[in-house]
């Protein structure tokens, strides 16, 4: 019996192209590198307006949900409910933060045993709600704003740098949130 043995090699083509491959070169790496970090830099920039942004928005969804909470714990309880700055600031008057709570005895102060609804914590700076002059909103067992005015409180950037909203307060207690264009140094 003549049995031949046959090597098993690789055809030439596929040797030869794992014998040519190499990796990057320390200046192939260098410039990849330079274009991925000019590359992040511009998607940071971007990414600090966005969260911006959705601080501002969200600061504006939270105080209009206390808005709508003061109202309507109002009529259901049948006694007046404040939404007040916690700690107001010249220039930014619910900065510090807001609270709603019931004002049982009607005297328009927080007074111990009075039940505290709702507690919001104090904002960034970076955020400016309201100008200081409106720092209680209350409203009546009817649901109206006490005393009767509209309410206006804007909600923006401190530098102005994006867009912000206005929250409009009517005598009859409805709330209408407005877009404030950017670049409106704070909230004026």
């Amino acid at each position: 019996m003549n049995m031949k043995i046959y090597a098993r090699t690789k055809p030439f083509h596929i040797a030869r192209s794992v014998r040519g491959a190499r990796g990057f070169t320390l200046v192939e790496m260098l410039a990849t590198m330079t274009v991925l970090v000019i590359l992040t830099s511009l998607a940071a920039a971007s990414m600090s307006s966005t969260v911006s942004n959705n601080r501002i928005y969200a600061t504006q969804t939270e105080l209009a949900a206390s808005l709508a909470l003061a109202r309507s714990e109002a009529a259901r309880r049948g006694v007046p409910v404040v939404l007040s700055a916690t700690n107001p600031t010249t220039g930014n008057a619910f900065g510090g933060g807001w609270q709603v709570w019931v004002d049982s005895n009607g005297n328009g102060s927080l007074d111990s045993g009075e039940p505290v609804l709702r507690l919001h914590d104090a904002l960034p700076s970076s955020i400016v709600v309201g100008d200081g002059t409106t720092t209680v909103v209350a409203f009546t067992p009817m649901g109206f704003l006490t005393p009767a005015g509209a309410v206006d409180i804007k909600i923006c950037a401190a530098d102005g740098s994006v867009p912000g909203f206005d929250i409009s307060i009517q005598p009859n207690g409805m709330a209408d949130v407005a877009d404030v264009a950017a670049h409106v140094a704070p909230c004026n």
